[in-house]
């Protein structure tokens, strides 16, 4: 996306136009008066201007673009007016809209020309493939990562010279599907990155889903999808493919304190499509998570058998009642969860945990370690993160911490029951320690046995494992685990005991 200046002298077109403009992930500076669009120009160097040409007279805005054109970097000029005759004197400009300009052909005149600004200033790195017959193309890209705190990047990848779709730049490299392309040469590119194209006929890449970017996220690089993983399953023999997305934080919803003792994160990992398939691979019905977390069946729009989703609230259930003006595809990751946490995906994608350490940062989220305040979190990089198996029968659980030399143990729940992880399978939490604790400084771990809510017996906690536990780096990406307990040495707790396993690392 790009900074954008905006020079309209009528005040109610001007608000208009640039609350559309950043709706859609633009920066913009407004401007009533040619002065003023100078002096801003001077001070920002924007890449494109939009300008009305009567400001109020065609003269000033023909003077206003002699004196664009005289900036060094010169900006890319679009006109809008209802008299375009005036500009068979005027200086080059890169575009003109007659007025009344429809909405839907401004933003697509400006993300044009966005992207051909972005190839202009960058070395261009172009990707092509020769297809027979129609078919699913995959894009393996490598590209420069941003820096997710202070200067986040979304890129446009432009297919046979058009945007397609968005790439968040957060990891150095990332897969997207293009979609089922028709017979003939294609070609897709992204300044300063390597490309590869690939046919495919996954049934995991051919239905996963295009994800719209939630629209009162646009431009605020909060709350993306870092990735998408599927699960393969079976329902009475029939084959089910289960789309969950790992969204970079959770705007609503889950609080972040209440994240972290709950999952262990505060990314949004959420299950977004589930389609099932009839014996020839074909889909024969399909389920998305909507408002209020409910699980209806799926009749919104598709492209082939892409559905088009987007999220529509701030703890991203989704709908199809796209579009929006951010369009990601991210290809699908095959996991196997059935002894591992789905937290265990981010593991297997680091990048994940820097992209939601560095947002955090950024939305500051984040407490200095040890006090309180509201549902604000310490650095991650202070907490302890652990993963164990557990079936819970009329309770739920949490975990602790001693360090050496101490007597006290801290909670994973901080006493607040409800903190306190209630469902079954694998699971994730953490537990705040003091800044720079390392692995050799923990003593014991221990998983407390409590009662679940309005419990009227008091229950059991099986847990199968520990599977692992770990910091993350001064980088915010994962250490290794430094514990697990022994194989074949499940654990039944009834309400109210606690069990430890004492650490010999040195």
């Amino acid at each position: 996306m790009s900074t954008l200046l905006l020079v309209e002298d009528d005040p109610d077109q001007l608000e208009i136009r640039s609350l559309i403009l950043a709706d859609v992930g633009h920066e913009v500076f407004s401007a009533l008066t040619c002065a003023d669009a100078l002096h801003l120009a001077r001070l920002h160097q924007p890449a494109l201007v939009v300008m009305d040409l009567r400001l109020p007279r065609s003269a000033d805005g023909l003077a206003l673009i002699a004196d664009l054109r005289a900036l060094v970097p010169s900006p890319r000029i679009i006109v809008l007016s209802g008299w375009t005759a005036d500009l068979a004197t005027a200086p080059d400009v890169d575009a003109v809209l007659a007025k009344p300009v429809h909405t839907p052909e401004l933003i697509k005149l400006v993300a044009r020309l966005s992207a051909i600004l972005l190839l202009c200033f960058l070395p261009l790195s172009a990707a092509t493939i020769q297809l027979d017959k129609p078919a699913e193309v995959i894009a393996e890209i490598s590209a420069p990562v941003s820096d997710w705190q202070t200067q986040p990047r979304i890129a446009n990848l432009l297919l046979n010279g058009l945007p397609k779709l968005q790439l968040p730049l957060v990891a150095p490299r990332q897969s997207v599907f293009l979609g089922r392309l028709p017979a003939g040469r294609h070609e897709l590119t992204l300044p300063n990155s390597t490309i590869t194209l690939t046919a495919t006929t996954d049934p995991v890449h051919l239905h996963a889903p295009v994800l719209f970017e939630r629209k009162n996220a646009i431009g605020k690089f909060t709350d993306i999808p870092l990735l998408t993983y599927v699960e393969s399953l079976s329902e009475n023999g029939q084959n089910i493919l289960q789309y969950s997305v790992i969204f970079s934080n959770e705007d609503g919803g889950t609080s972040t304190r209440f994240l972290m003792a709950r999952w262990g994160r505060t990314t949004d990992i959420e299950f977004v499509y589930r389609v099932f398939l009839r014996p020839d691979g074909t889909r024969d019905k399909a389920i998305i998570q909507a408002r209020g977390h409910k699980e209806i069946l799926y009749t919104g729009p598709y492209e082939n058998d892409h559905p088009l989703l987007i999220p529509v609230t701030d703890n991203n259930m989704v709908a199809g009642e796209g579009p929006s003006a951010v369009r990601y595809q991210p290809a699908a990751t095959l996991v196997d969860l059935a002894s591992s946490s789905r937290e265990s995906v981010m593991d297997q994608a680091p990048f994940t945990w820097q992209a939601m350490t560095k947002e955090l940062l950024r939305e500051a989220k984040l407490r200095p370690p040890g006090v309180e305040r509201g549902e604000d979190i310490s650095d991650p990089r202070n907490y302890l993160f652990l993963e164990f198996g557990v079936k819970n029968q009329q309770s739920r659980v949490a975990a602790m911490v001693r360090l050496k030399n101490e007597s006290r143990w801290r909670t994973s729940h901080f006493g607040v029951p409800n903190a306190a992880i209630e469902r079954d399978g694998w699971v994730r939490t953490t537990i705040e320690l003091p800044p720079g604790t390392t692995k050799h400084e923990v003593a014991e771990l221990a998983i407390q046995c409590l009662a679940a809510e309005k419990a009227k017996l008091l229950g059991t906690c099986e847990i199968p494992a520990f599977s692992k536990a770990f910091f993350l780096k001064s980088d915010m990406l994962p250490a290794e685990s430094f514990f697990s307990s022994a194989p074949n040495s499940p654990v039944t707790l009834r309400v109210g005991e606690v069990w430890s396993w004492t650490l010999n690392s040195k």
